[in-house]
């Protein structure tokens, strides 16, 4: 993971998403890539009289942004020159998730924000991203201090290409890890992907996974697979993100809608 992607902004959770960026930057060797958005305004009239006038001020407003991004931009470079991680910034017109997905094609990672239950406009963008995005994402707690990479990686697994995704595109850090461990929750049975699959797959690439199997009994999936997290000391949980469609997700809920409004851990998250 050399390429990092992170979203620059003033929200309450851009320290926790820059200090997790940083430390995957450290462990990866990776660089990052600060992402500035200007969200371009409506012009508010459209009579012929009223035209100019609006015009104006889109170009005031349009220069006043500018003005911020380029001020933003030079203190965040200061402090970031003292991180020891190579850093450039992007600019772009538009929604943050959009451009999120517009710059990952050259991307390796997307560091966002794990909503709380409640930011309803944060899991909204992490639902469209990690579903449209040609890049997984890291998912980070908006408390978060550090990332624990040097901790044990969980892998959420069952059969669908989701969680084959995400096996894949983690595979930097499965390599660096301290421990692997692959998990299953009420597994359907043996089929063409079953958990030694996996393993067979990660032995591969120098990769050594413990296979760990739970049942729920009665608690739902994702609160199963929180507690085996916290039981294995995991810093990391992989996964496949939106089984079903996005609207569906957001009709019935989900072990990925469940998980990201309950999980304390950082998840990375591939569709």
């Amino acid at each position: 993971m050399k390429s990092i992607l992170l979203h620059c902004g003033d929200d309450a959770h851009f320290e926790a998403r820059l200090q997790g960026a940083l430390d995957l930057a450290r462990f990866t060797g990776g660089h990052l890539e600060l992402l500035q958005t200007r969200r371009v305004p409506a012009f508010l009239g459209a009579d012929a009289a009223g035209f100019a006038g609006s015009a104006s001020m889109v170009v005031q407003l349009i220069e006043d942004e500018a003005k911020l991004a380029e001020d933003s931009r030079k203190a965040l470079s200061e402090r970031l020159a003292k991180e020891g991680v190579p850093f450039s910034f992007t600019e772009a017109m538009g929604e943050p998730g959009q451009t999120l997905v517009d710059r990952s094609l050259l991307s390796d990672v997307i560091v966002m924000t794990l909503p709380s239950e409640g930011e309803r406009e944060l899991l909204h963008s992490l639902h469209a991203v990690v579903t449209h995005a040609d890049a997984p994402v890291l998912a980070v707690p908006g408390g978060a201090h550090r990332l624990e990479l040097e901790k044990p990686v969980l892998v959420a697994w069952k059969p669908t290409a989701e969680a084959a995704h995400a096996v894949k595109r983690a595979m930097p850090l499965l390599q660096k890890a301290s421990r692997v461990d692959i998990v299953t929750i009420d597994p359907p049975g043996v089929g063409d992907f079953p958990p030694l699959a996996v393993a067979s797959y990660l032995s591969r690439h120098g990769v050594k996974a413990e296979l760990h199997e739970r049942s729920a009994g009665g608690q739902s999936t994702s609160d199963t697979l929180l507690a085996t997290a916290q039981e294995l000391g995991s810093g990391l949980v992989a996964m496949g993100g939106y089984g079903r469609s996005r609207a569906m997700e957001f009709l019935l809920g989900g072990v990925t809608r469940r998980l990201l409004s309950a999980s304390r851990i950082p998840l990375l998250l591939a569709h």
